[in-house]
């Protein structure tokens, strides 16, 4: 049997997130560049990239080394159709696991967007993708971490909702593992002419004190953890948890 995120990507995805547009990424890109700074002359990694939406804005702003890695071919062959379309073909894509990142020292910078992380069983594969990004940084290097905030999800958690988009309509079911580590949800896409499609996710979701411990457990420093890419102060019940970590050079530098 198949680990969810394996199916779940496919181009229907693009479906089940359509406010996740163009116009949101730059606007996510315009609070990184605030928040960071990161340098547009150094290589930059987007972390589970998808469809490439980051990354063209990225590209818009003058990133010069752009690579996306993403496990999905469907969303991979949907990001290089869109940077084809941008005049952008010199963005490298990789197909790969995020728990076996193939780089080692090289980026400036790693992102990991709209939570693209804790979607393994095995906590032990969440350590695996952290230690990954941190072999891939260069020394100084800076990864940003977007990801679910958990009292927040638990405290405005909808059970049961229905959208609706053209001609699509989605029923979206949520739920608690008993446990309350993991946001599961279940998403039906109803579509006149076709086969109703079921896609299924769940996320573990971590304490920014569990996410500071492992990010320092597998050698990045200078953890700090934010409300959300505005920079705003990380309170229990922010929107989004956003962490920051450096990886340091010898020596400390």
């Amino acid at each position: 049997m198949s680990d969810w995120f394996e199916s779940a990507f496919s181009k229907d995805y693009l479906v089940l997130y359509p406010h996740r547009n163009d116009a949101e990424a730059r606007r996510d890109v315009d609070r990184i560049l605030a928040l960071l700074d990161p340098p547009r002359d150094q290589p930059l990694l987007d972390l589970c990239c998808g469809a490439g939406r980051h990354l063209e804005a990225l590209y818009d702003a003058g990133f010069a080394t752009l690579t996306g890695l993403d496990l999905s071919q469907d969303l991979l062959h949907e990001a290089q159709a869109r940077f084809q379309r941008a005049g952008a073909s010199d963005i490298q894509l990789h197909r790969a696991d995020m728990r076996e990142i193939p780089f080692e020292d090289r980026f400036a910078t790693v992102l990991s967007m709209f939570t693209s992380f804790g979607y393994f069983e095995d906590p032990l594969d969440d350590v695996k993708v952290l230690r990954g990004a941190f072999r891939a940084l260069r020394a100084n290097g800076t990864l940003l971490m977007d990801t679910l905030n958990r009292e927040t999800v638990i405290l405005n958690l909808t059970p049961r909702e229905v959208r609706e988009s053209d001609d699509v309509r989605l029923h979206i079911a949520r739920s608690l593992s008993p446990d309350e580590q993991r946001i599961e949800k279940e998403t039906r896409v109803v579509a006149s002419g076709r086969q109703d499609l079921v896609y299924h996710e769940s996320v573990r979701m971590y304490t920014m004190e569990e996410m500071q411990a492992m990010l320092c457990a597998v050698g990045f420093e200078d953890v700090r953890a934010y409300g959300s890419l505005d920079g705003c102060a990380y309170e229990p019940l922010s929107p989004r948890m956003v962490l920051v970590a450096r990886k340091r050079g010898p020596h400390g530098t």
